[in-house]
């Protein structure tokens, strides 16, 4: 088998596995317990269907008598009932575990990797997947505005959470650190805020996410509209959630010194108007070819599970605390009941 570049920058404490049909990189630390527990190059061992969910249904290993979650990679949008869950490229979850380690260096959580594998389909192409540690006591941040949205969380939770939201997304940006998908069902939040404690957070699923040495402002304002973007979709979906006032709290925990908010706001929302007609054909076309239902936008008992590596981010648009930008892109995302992991 041809070995891939990305397996040449492997962080330290992975070891490289390969044959002739799959290739797997595993923590040093970890691969006895996954091995005892049955998970392999080839094999798949004591892997279930897990209660929590991404895109498809994620799968669950108890190894070592600690729990793991399993993303199998499988194509969104309208490529979703065509390719299902083979694809060409076979870096892709090592290029994930790369990037997941570099954040994770610069003090941003993300959970942590137990393993990455590619092993040939049956048909044609790759079949990718990637084995994070469960967060204990966690929902994705989908899941959070449901709740807000039943008035499930205090004012002040609330309130502390949307800040938190965009001082995570900042954290992300000033790292130039660019996610391919950012949206709430890809941020993680600790159980706890939603009771008032001191929000912690996490970004989950960095798949084809990138650094960049510097984001241009256009960068950042094309990301931050992409997740505003998912809000405005919700909305649609569920009702609107967001005020101007949690926007301004997102963007003060974004730009906590004032200095790009206004401009931010102001071409973010310009260019959303611009794109609106675009993405609602988009939504439409997704929901006619796609007939089986995200398994995140199925309600479930009001019990509150955990969710962990991998679930959805959404922040909260902007403004600070005396302004009053113009067009004000919401996006909506496809969980409201559900909470999701990675």
């Amino acid at each position: 088998m041809t070995t891939l570049p990305v397996l040449a920058e492997l962080p330290a404490g992975f070891t490289l596995e390969e044959s002739p049909r799959a290739i797997l990189v595993v923590r040093d630390d970890l691969a006895d317990d996954l091995a005892a527990a049955g998970f392999g190059l080839e094999s798949d061992g004591e892997l279930r269907t897990s209660t929590l969910a991404g895109r498809t249904p994620l799968l669950e290993l108890e190894a070592g008598g600690q729990p793991y979650l399993l993303r199998r990679y499988t194509h969104g949008g309208l490529m979703r009932w065509m390719t299902r869950e083979r694809f060409l490229d076979a870096a892709r979850p090592f290029r994930e575990l790369v990037l997941s380690d570099e954040l994770a260096r610069r003090g941003v959580r993300t959970p942590a990797v137990a393993a990455a594998r590619a092993r040939t389909s049956a048909v044609c192409g790759w079949q990718l997947e990637l084995m994070t540690r469960r967060v204990p006591d966690s929902v994705d941040l989908g899941f959070v505005l449901g709740a807000a949205r039943r008035s499930e969380v205090s004012g002040e939770a609330w309130r502390a959470i949307v800040r938190a939201c965009g001082a995570l997304v900042r954290q992300l940006h000033d790292c130039g650190f660019l996610h391919a998908d950012l949206q709430p069902n890809n941020v993680l939040v600790q159980q706890a805020a939603l009771s008032g404690a001191e929000p912690e957070l996490w970004i989950l699923d960095l798949d084809r996410s990138r650094f960049e040495p510097r984001l241009t402002a256009e960068q950042r304002r094309t990301n931050l509209r992409r997740l505003f973007r998912h809000v405005e979709r919700r909305d649609a979906e569920h009702g609107s959630m967001l005020s101007r006032s949690d926007r301004a709290r997102f963007f003060a925990g974004y730009d906590p010194a004032r200095e790009l908010w206004r401009s931010d706001w102001r071409a973010i929302g310009v260019e959303h108007a611009r794109r609106a007609g675009m993405h609602r054909v988009g939504w439409w076309l997704e929901r006619l070819f796609n007939d089986a239902p995200d398994p995140r936008s199925i309600p479930r008992p009001q019990s509150t599970p955990q969710a962990t590596p991998q679930a959805t981010p959404q922040a909260t648009p902007q403004a600070t605390p005396q302004a009053t930008p113009q067009a004000t892109p919401q996006s909506r995302t496809r969980s409201d009941s559900t909470p999701r992991a990675s």
